[in-house]
């Protein structure tokens, strides 16, 4: 499931740490944080995923997601990104956000694609590519 992470290993610790710190969150907001935010398939009452969000500032947010692969090419994805763009939009008044991915990672150039992303940038470094869409 983390094969297109950026980080390489992820302790127990860590994780347990960044769990507590995600459960102290009120608000998706606040420009300078990022936030960890499971997605849950409510027909099944099981995490399939989960979301990143860095808040730039208070126009911009990046998006990272993650999908567990048993749900790949249902349509989830473009639905979780979506519904989540217009969330943020709608109740926080976002007005772009941004997605960088690796780019051998066609899946999700293709999902950003479709729901309309534009690529902006590209990272020789990261082997990645920026895309946004103006909400």
């Amino acid at each position: 499931m983390a094969y297109y992470q950026s980080w390489k290993k992820y302790s127990l610790k860590d994780a347990s740490r960044r769990i507590e710190q995600c459960l102290k969150m009120t608000s998706l907001n606040l420009p300078k944080t990022n936030y960890h935010l499971a997605v849950i398939l409510k027909e099944e009452d099981m995490m399939i995923g989960d979301l990143f969000v860095d808040v730039a500032n208070e126009k911009v947010f990046v998006l990272g997601y993650t999908l567990d692969s048993d749900y790949w090419s249902k349509g989830y994805g473009s639905e979780i990104v979506d519904a989540f763009c217009q969330y943020m939009k709608k109740t926080f008044q976002f007005q772009k956000v941004m997605c960088y991915v690796y780019k051998d990672n066609q899946r999700s150039i293709h999902l950003l694609k479709k729901l309309q992303f534009h690529k902006f940038d590209e990272s020789y470094f990261y082997h990645d590519e920026g895309y946004i869409k103006h909400l």
